[in-house]
């Protein structure tokens, strides 16, 4: 070997004896990460929306009032909810069956850092859609939930996007339905209840009137009674002139025998009555009187039923949720990722830390070596 050979391979040595650190910590990772993001790494198009939930007839109150920094409450409660569905394998599952979207994103076009592997596991691919496909956050300010979808095609973020909003009013109708219908299912059954309550209350009235022969015992009471003293006072009356009679007329005479016997009848008539009212006319009048009491009763309950049943109803029409698209998915026209300059630059920086670092310790172990 000649001698310019020697002495130039002799330098190439020495270059990288002396700055072998920088070459390894800093310039052939750096070289690496800006052939990644220059020529490999894949453009990423980001489809938003945004969307928030809203209720039939929502009525403002004192419980969903917005309060700052932290929104309206119920609007919060009903967000969060639908980000864990838009963040659940259910979402997922609903995403591949109706669009196949894993095809999306095993494009051999892709970069093979981004790419979802021909063969993967349910939970590889749920961890994949999380970390790369769809992001989801709260708006606590503005109450509404943000939702961006990532894909290497704009037409195709836009698909997805679009496709979950749809799927989030599905589940928001469905789950307001539900527990609508569950309250007036309830409600209803209570309805019923009373009802049949009422109608067995009211049988068994018709009936006992139709085996004892009256229709209202309380009032054939009343009526005996009016007879009753109807009699005494025909009593009273026949007796004061009996009285009168014996004053000048002998007790043997016809007129008196017969007055006596006048007298004598009242008596037995109003034995007769009394007895009755003692006897089983109020043993009838004291059951018809509980079987009044209640059959009043139930239908008494069957209507604050059937006024609860139409005030549930009015109120389960008012609860029906919607998903309200406050900004709707957009078609991506430029993609926002990756960050070339932006990454090369951040891992030159931190790169260049790191060698200092390691500079600064390799110094201190060969003074300590000294």
């Amino acid at each position: 070997m000649n001698m310019p050979a020697r002495m130039a391979d002799l330098g190439i040595f020495n270059l990288w004896k002396r700055y072998a650190l920088f070459f390894i910590v800093v310039l052939i990772p750096l070289a690496l990460i800006s052939v990644y993001y220059v020529f490999i790494a894949s453009d990423i198009y980001v489809s938003e929306a945004k969307i928030t939930v809203k209720q039939s007839g929502q009525i403002q109150s004192a419980l969903n009032i917005s309060i700052p920094l932290l929104g309206n409450p119920l609007v919060r409660e009903d967000a969060l909810l639908l980000q864990e569905y838009i963040l659940s394998y259910d979402m997922l599952n609903h995403l591949e069956k109706t669009l196949k979207i894993s095809k999306f994103y095993q494009d051999e076009n892709i970069d093979f850092i981004k790419r979802l592997p021909k063969k993967f596991t349910r939970e590889e691919f749920f961890k994949y859609y999380k970390k790369n496909i769809v992001k989801v956050q709260y708006d606590d300010h503005n109450s509404v939930l943000i939702v961006n979808v990532y894909a290497f095609k704009p037409e195709i973020a836009y698909k997805i996007n679009n496709e979950i909003i749809l799927q989030c009013d599905k589940y928001i109708n469905d789950i307001s339905h539900r527990i609508a219908k569950e309250q007036m299912d309830f409600v209803e059954k209570e309805l019923l209840y009373a009802y049949q309550k009422k109608q067995n209350a009211v049988s068994s009235l018709v009936r006992f009137q139709n085996t004892h022969r009256v229709v209202d015992p309380q009032q054939e009471i009343q009526a005996n009674l009016a007879i009753i003293s109807n009699l005494e006072s025909q009593l009273a009356i026949q007796e004061a002139k009996l009285k009168e009679m014996l004053t000048y007329l002998n007790e043997n005479s016809l007129q008196v025998q017969a007055l006596k016997a006048q007298i004598d009848a009242l008596k037995k008539q109003i034995e007769k009555e009394k007895s009755k009212l003692v006897g089983g006319q109020t043993l009838i009048a004291l059951d018809y009187l509980n079987i009044k009491l209640t059959a009043e009763f139930f239908t008494d309950v069957y209507k604050a039923t059937l006024s609860a049943f139409e005030n549930a109803r009015v109120e389960a029409s008012r609860k029906i949720k919607n998903v309200v698209i406050v900004v709707s998915p957009n078609m991506p026209e430029e993609a926002l990722y990756p960050k070339r300059a932006y990454n090369i630059a951040l891992v030159s920086i931190l790169l260049f830390l790191f060698y200092g670092i390691i500079s600064i310790v390799v110094s201190v172990i060969k003074e300590h070596r000294v």
